[in-house]
């Protein structure tokens, strides 16, 4: 063991710049301000116990972090990750005169190993690629609501590998680093490597906090409501903030339009803070939708930058329709097995009409009856004329089969911004069957409840007409009766009369 005065100044100031140095490149960040615990001047002590202390932030971070745990604390703090500390083995006393457990640790690799069951190998400063550094004693902490997590105490001096075995929704897992116990005291105030020590360690490594994408759906009823009317979608993602050095090396989104959508060819349209870019790939394989943009737009990306990709699809198909979208910033938060962080799913629900129409006694099928289709904002199933009115105009026109039957393949009843899955629709009669007579006022009015959950697939309701009457015919029953008697009795008379005076006047021709 170094005695305090067997090594030079400029010695130990190489000891503690090589200490800093590792800690820089291995990830612990490390602020300075006054110790809160005076610092230990002088060599390293092997035969002190010490402490660690972790604290997790959002990266970006304000706030001044520090080995002594003084200063301000960020503002950000983050809850629930789970760190597992384990000591590393094999590595040279940190107080021997060579420096050579400095460049042991120096070398390592904190990514060589992703579980204390695998040894951490390295390259570099005393590390020759055959030796390998166990991992043993391995201590278990989560950080708390305020971002920190209870002190790990009665460290003896050495290196120590952590990594984080649990991170909450929307935080991505921050890579391994190695801390050393000692490190490097706070140097506000004065030079830095003073050879100064501090024994109860605070580190301080950042996370990046992704917040997940999100899908929304434009306003339908302006869209149209008929089946093959356009239904609007966007998947927005707010860009995470990286660490120091980091770049944005992968953006990509990804949406599988489930089957009974098709994509509107040439509709995809992306954009950054508003603002359209083309620096992107699309493709459009099936019916799985990719974007993937460009070096110069990842480039060109920032943190809290809005990425938007918008597009337009048709349902082909009734029923309830629900989509997923998933969006990938350097593999941020990203789920094994999975394209990118899923999107909130957005559903859009189609129902569909099937009626009869016939005579009025419905022993006849009746075609060729058309009908105006009128949306409303029924949607609790009642559907009753004349209480269910009719909003805005008609959304399309159909014309009853030759067998009678009506049909409208496919109505909107709702989605993700309207809930819902009855919606009440209403076909007015604008022509009558050949024959027959058209109704008048709320007569040619017929409410139809459609629902999203079911296909109907028999007529649901039937629409009645009366025949046309000939002109001046009286309506049948006795009164008709008797008068079609008279007249028929008048008629006979008249004609034996007409008869009878024909007769008479041959004769009298005759004679």
């Amino acid at each position: 063991m170094l005695r305090k005065n067997s090594t030079p100044a400029s010695g130990r100031r190489a000891v503690a710049a090589i200490a800093a140095l590792s800690l820089g490149l291995l990830g612990a960040t490390i602020a300075a301000t006054a110790a809160n615990a005076a610092p230990v001047p002088g060599p390293v002590d092997d035969t002190r116990m010490g402490s660690l202390t972790i604290h997790k932030y959002a990266y970006p971070a304000d706030g001044s972090q520090n080995p002594s745990g003084t200063g301000t604390d960020p503002t950000n703090p983050i809850g629930g990750v789970a760190f597992e500390v384990c000591r590393i083995n094999n590595v040279t006393s940190l107080g021997n005169t060579s420096n050579l457990g400095w460049a042991q640790v120096n070398g390592l690799s904190a990514t060589s190993s992703a579980s204390p069951s695998t040894p951490l190998t390295g390259t570099t400063n005393g590390v020759d690629g055959t030796t390998t550094f166990p991992l043993s004693s391995c201590t278990t902490v989560t950080t708390a609501a305020n971002g920190t997590a209870p002190a790990i105490t009665n460290l003896p001096v050495g290196a120590y590998w952590v990594h984080e075995t649990v991170v909450p929704a929307g935080v991505t897992a921050g890579a391994p680093f190695i801390v050393t116990v000692p490190t490097p005291a706070d140097t506000t105030g004065g030079a830095a490597n003073t050879g100064d020590w501090e024994y109860d360690v605070n580190v301080y490594p950042k996370n990046t906090r992704n917040s997940a994408p999100t899908k929304t759906l434009g306003d339908q009823p302006t869209n149209g409501v008929v089946l093959g009317d356009d239904i609007d979608y966007t998947i927005r993602q707010v860009i995470p903030a990286l660490q120091t050095g980091q770049t944005y090396s992968k953006v990509v989104v990804t949406d599988t339009l489930d089957a009974k959508l098709d994509l509107v060819a040439g509709t995809v349209v992306v954009r950054v803070n508003g603002t359209t870019i083309s620096d992107y790939t699309l493709s459009t394989t099936g019916d799985v939708i990719t974007v993937t943009l460009g070096a110069t737009a990842r480039g060109a990306l920032q943190a809290d930058d809005v990425l938007t990709v918008d597009f337009t699809a048709k349902a082909n198909a009734t029923g309830v329709i629900s989509n997923t979208a998933y969006v990938n910033v350097n593999d941020l938060n990203v789920t094994p097995g999975e394209p990118g962080t899923p999107t909130n799913p957005t559903v859009t629900r189609w129902g569909n009409v099937l009626g009869l129409k016939t005579d009025r006694d419905g022993n006849a099928n009746l075609g060729g009856a058309e009908f105006e289709v009128y949306f409303t904002a029924d949607t609790d199933g009642t559907c009753a004329i004349p209480a269910t009115t009719a909003v805005g105009a008609a959304v399309t026109t159909v014309t009853s089969q030759p067998d009678g039957t009506i049909v409208v393949p496919g109505l909107w009843v709702g989605d993700t911004n309207a809930p819902v899955s009855n919606r009440c629709y209403i076909l007015k009669e604008i022509v009558a069957p050949a024959g027959y007579v058209l109704p008048a006022g709320d007569a040619a009015l017929t409410a139809v409840n459609v629902q999203a959950d079911s296909a109907v697939t028999v007529p649901s309701f039937s629409v009645r007409n009366d025949q046309q009457l000939v002109p001046g015919l009286p309506l049948t029953g006795a009164d008709g009766a008797r008068a079609l008697t008279v007249v028929g009795g008048a008629l006979v008379l008249l004609s034996v009369g007409g008869v009878l005076v024909a007769r008479r006047r041959r004769q009298s021709i005759d004679a």
